[in-house]
């Protein structure tokens, strides 16, 4: 590790600064993903305080999502890996439950946010991105029996068009997004007709995002979240769609 902690022994702002120069040495990229960090009795050296405020400064890196515990052979704190989606979607989730967000809300965002991601997915696509969009429609016409399946395979694609965006802020919001809808819709099983018509659209985005047809891209994608909301129109989901 080759970041150098400074003593955090001002009083009571020591929790602070510990967290503080963690998350630098995060964000620098000085304490790499998956990096261990020194055990507790090691950082409050280092740090000049406490073992018990060197433990305040871990808890709440690690309930943030930047750090993780890791126990048994091998364990200690670890930097994390990928934070973001994760940590956005349980506050959006959170934030849905108070302000009482209804999958409406949901959808009408997505229709906002996924024509985008389209758009510039088609632009700025590599090929292994189209590699990875195509595998992801494979794998979802495999999965057409297996109701948990499809949809995780649904929302492969999803995630695969908004990675090939190269967007990370975008990639971040579309993930987020995809599950919270995903989690108003997990109880639904989809008819043969409705898992085709999805399908479909995958195809025809991917094919416009292949051609690079930015504008064509978004409009299908359009046309698919319209086709989306229709079928959504047909079940007994909590929040109707209006």
């Amino acid at each position: 590790m080759n970041y150098k902690f400074k003593s955090a022994s001002d009083g009571k702002q020591a929790h602070e600064k510990i967290v503080d120069q963690i998350k630098s040495a995060i964000f620098e990229n000085k304490i790499p993903p998956g990096q261990k960090l020194q055990n507790e009795r090691e950082l409050a050296e280092i740090f000049n305080t406490s073992r018990v405020t060197v433990r305040s400064a871990i808890l709440t890196l690690k309930n943030s999502g930047l750090l993780y515990v890791k126990k048994g052979a091998g364990g200690g704190t670890f930097v994390s890996n990928n934070i973001n989606e994760t940590k956005l979607s349980e506050l959006l989730h959170d934030i849905i439950q108070w302000k009482n967000i209804s999958i409406e809300h949901v959808v009408d965002v997505r229709g906002i946010i996924e024509p985008s991601i389209a758009y510039f997915a088609a632009k700025n696509r590599t090929n292994e991105d189209m590699e990875k969009i195509w595998t992801s429609i494979a794998d979802l016409e495999k999965s057409f029996n297996k109701k948990t399946t499809f949809q995780s395979k649904d929302e492969h694609f999803h995630r695969a068009l908004a990675d090939a965006a190269h967007n990370p802020l975008l990639s971040v919001f579309q993930t987020s997004l995809i599950d919270l809808l995903f989690k108003f819709i997990s109880t639904i099983k989809w008819n043969d007709e409705e898992k085709a018509s999805m399908t479909l659209y995958h195809k025809k985005i991917a094919k416009r995002v292949e051609t690079q047809d930015a504008s064509s891209a978004r409009k299908i994608m359009v046309d698919h979240l319209y086709d989306m909301r229709q079928m959504l129109i047909r079940y007994p989901l909590k929040d109707v769609l209006k």
